[in-house]
């Protein structure tokens, strides 16, 4: 506690004195600045406090105590001898580093005992005299205070001002004829505006003596560095007469240009052109590249670092000069004097950077940014406000990147930078934006064209690239907008055209659409919601509900099927059936999978071995070449059995497959997971298809059990399933069970497993727990878990 005390009052002092602006570095010679400036001050008022203690003795020369007033007089006096005598002394000693810190220390007790001289002084007079005298002291005592606000150390003001306060409270209290408490009020008002005002100035003469050090420093610098420069650098003076001819070229000079010293010469103009003919011509895109220079000298004014393109030696550089006008003793203008320096390099990285702030690097292309300043003055222009935007995305791009590497994935992307570029004209402007999505924008706003260029691009984009013995193909969707029909603004254009390359993705991809005002709304529901997907993903809005598959002869729950639900905050709880396909379109369904499995695995882990969690596959995630590790590293951080997890794919997607997902399939199964077909009967199966993948189970579609009791047509169909799984080794589930009466025709027909609203809703993790926990049924008739 003491110590924190202490830290207080220590940072309270290191305020007062305003020691946190002054840097350790410079303390010494702040102070000592300060301290030069104090004496020089002290000096002038060691004569003028003579004076005014001269008078005020003067002043009471007839009085009976004159002989007292005089011996204070004296002490005052010889006192300001003593300090004026240490301000001379002060110009020699300020040399010597070891007297310094002790004759400060003196010369502010000599401070302190002046103001206490003058105390005992004025308070004596003020006991002795009439009370117009002591008004008169009085005032001698504030302007005694007043002159300590000056420049110099804190400490010197403070020692010279605080017994003169003290004396002047003092003399109010001796003093007959003037008590009062106003003036005691006014007094101690003034003194503690003195007091602040001496911490403020002192504050803002510190600072300043900072600045001024700091600046000194920095000029030292300065010189320092142009004092090395002089000596090494590698520009070089050039010179020319009146005439505007070189003369006198250095040597550093002759070794830039690469010519000898003679052939320096003739006009300067005709020098910087060499035998480029343009540069001769000194005419450019934007005029006479030699203009600026021309006026400069031509008015005979100076100039600085002026660029200019030269040509040395068959070689195109840019230099960058310097000069001012010279004179003879007479002041006629002889011609010009300055400094050349070869700033190739430098000119050459700004070109670069500049060209690289508006092209993408990977596929040089315009990027974004450029992309959308050539837009918006399209747009801006007044006379022309027609543009089309075709908003293009590849098709196909991310299995590429997923099966071959970003390496080879980024050498397509500029493969399709080179076909975009020879698929538009010379006035069209293709960009990437970002990935696999690039953009183009034509100054016009004819249909025609729009959909020219659009089919150009989908016709050479599509062709098949191939890149060390790998054949890629990919294809590309494309949305147009049209402006001013479209939109006026950029913002518009490119939601309208995302909105149309949205529907040409959702009509088959690899083709163009152009905006329809009419379906936008459609769109933009469904685009929103696959933008709310990721947000659901990052956010923890998805969740997992688990419905009980049950063995139809003993009831017992065998195995949970994993069923995912989405918590929409503007929406309610959704259905997968509202956001499945869209996620699959957008990419997305291998994350909800990995979610999904990641909650099935952590649930099974809680359950008995014997319980079995079905998760459904996407069709288009079946087909990605890092599925199996994904998954099977998702099952081994649950630390469960991969038999503990059942996959199910539905029926079209089996029809539908092609030979990744086979292998998938196959590579599942031998890890030990099980396969089920999900949905049977809703498409065109085919035995040889079926016989061909590895399923353990047979799921039959729920369209078909519904009133089985009483459609005629259904019973034979599921019947003849149950018996087709028989006879090919699969066990077979019936979805969609309500009834004990569907419940008893499905055992009766052989079918060995069922779920449905007879024996469960889907239900929380929570619950599913609780049912494990206690063994009772949760809906309908007796439901219990089998554990062993």
């Amino acid at each position: 506690m003491d110590k924190f005390h202490l830290f207080n009052v220590t940072n309270i002092i290191r305020a007062i004195f305003s020691w946190d602006v002054v840097p350790e570095d410079l303390r010494s010679s702040i102070l000592l600045e300060n301290f030069t400036v104090r004496t020089q001050l002290s000096r002038i008022a060691s004569i003028l406090g003579t004076i005014v203690a001269s008078a005020i003795a003067f002043k009471w020369h007839n009085d009976i105590y004159f002989r007292e007033i005089l011996i204070f007089f004296s002490f005052v006096v010889v006192n300001y001898i003593i300090i004026f005598i240490m301000t001379i002394m002060w110009i020699k000693i300020k040399q010597k580093d070891k007297y310094l810190s002790k004759f400060m220390i003196i010369f502010n007790i000599f401070t302190f005992l002046q103001g206490t001289f003058w105390s005992f002084y004025l308070i004596f007079v003020m006991s002795v005299a009439l009370v117009l005298q002591q008004a008169l002291v009085l005032s001698v005592f504030i302007g005694l205070i007043s002159i300590s606000i000056s420049s110099g150390p804190l400490s010197t003001m403070l020692a010279f001002s605080f017994p003169l306060i003290i004396g002047a409270f003092f003399s109010l209290y001796v003093a007959g004829h003037i008590k009062s408490y106003a003036f005691d009020v006014s007094l101690l008002c003034y003194t503690l505006f003195v007091f602040l005002t001496m911490i403020v100035l002192n504050r803002k003469m510190l600072e300043r003596g900072v600045s001024m050090l700091r600046l000194q420093q920095t000029n030292e610098t300065i010189r320092i560095l142009l004092h090395e420069f002089e000596e090494n650098a590698s520009d070089w003076l050039w010179e020319t007469d009146a005439n505007g001819q070189l003369k006198h070229p250095s040597a550093r000079f002759v070794e830039v240009a690469h010519q000898s010293a003679l052939s320096i010469c003739g006009d300067l103009f005709e020098f910087l052109a060499g035998d480029d003919q343009a540069l001769r011509l000194a005419r450019d895109a934007q005029g006479d590249v030699f203009e600026p220079l021309r006026c400069r000298m031509a008015e005979r004014k100076p100039f600085r670092d002026i660029v200019l393109p030269v040509n040395m030696a068959g070689e195109r550089r840019w230099w960058s000069l310097t000069g001012k006008p010279a004179k003879d003793h007479t002041g006629a203008f002889i011609g010009y004097r300055g400094v050349g320096s070869d700033v190739t390099a430098m000119h050459r990285s700004r070109e670069r950077i500049a060209y690289l702030a508006c092209h993408d690097t990977l596929t040089d292309l315009a990027n974004r940014s450029e992309f959308n300043n050539t837009l918006g003055q399209l747009l801006a222009d007044d006379s022309q406000t027609s543009a089309a935007l075709l908003c293009l995305d590849l098709d196909q791009f991310k299995a590429v990147n997923d099966s071959y590497g970003h390496g080879l994935g980024d050498s397509v992307l500029r493969a399709v930078a080179h076909r975009i570029r020879g698929a538009i004209r010379d006035r069209d402007v293709a960009a990437r934006l970002g990935g696999d999505e690039f953009s183009i924008v034509l100054p016009s706003n004819d249909e025609f064209d729009a959909t020219a260029v659009a089919n150009r691009v989908i016709d050479r984009v599509s062709r098949p690239y191939k890149f060390d013995g790998v054949t890629i193909e990919i294809g590309v969707s494309i949305g147009i907008a049209l402006a001013p029909r479209d939109g006026t603004t950029p913002e518009d254009l490119y939601k309208n055209a995302d909105l149309a390359l949205y529907r040409a993705k959702d009509c088959g991809r690899g083709t163009w659409r152009l905006f329809d005002r009419s379906i936008d709304r459609h769109l933009q529901d469904r685009r929103g919601l696959q933008r709310d997907i990721k947000r659901a993903l990052r956010d923890g809005e998805l969740f997992v509900e688990y419905q009980p598959v049950v063995a139809l002869a003993t009831r017992h729950i065998i195995g949970l099927e994993a069923l995912v639900r989405w918590h929409h905050p503007e929406r309610g709880v959704l259905p997968p059936s509202d956001f499945i396909e869209i996620a699959e379109r957008s990419g997305l369904i291998g994350a909800i999978t990995a979610f999904v499995l990641s909650e099935s695995a952590a649930l099974a882990a809680q359950l008995p071995d014997n319980i079995v969690v079905a998760v459904n596959l996407s069709p288009l995630h079946l087909r990605e070449a890092w599925l199996v590790n994904q998954l099977s590293a998702i099952i081994e951080a649950a630390g469960i059995r991969p038999g503990r997890i059942e996959f199910e794919v539905t029926e079209s997607a089996v029809l539908e497959t092609e030979g990744r997902t086979l292998d998938n399939l196959h590579q599942l199964r031998g890890i030990g997971s099980r396969i089920t077909i999900d949905d049977f009967g809703t498409g065109y199966s085919s035995l040889v298809t079926l016989r061909r993948f590895p399923f353990d189970r047979l799921k039959i579609d729920r369209t078909f059990i519904n009133d089985l009791e009483r459609n005629e047509s259904d019973a034979p169909i599921v019947k003849a399933i149950v018996d087709l799984s028989q006879t090919l080794g699969l066990r077979v589930t019936a979805e969609g069970i309500e009834t004990e009466r569907d419940a008893a025709i499905l055992q009766a027909y052989g079918c060995d497993d069922g779920q449905g609203f007879l024996f469960s809703p889907p239900v929380r993790q929570d619950r599913i727990l609780e049912i494990f926990a206690s063994g009772h049924t949760i809906t309908g008739p007796t439901v219990e878990c089998d554990s062993g």
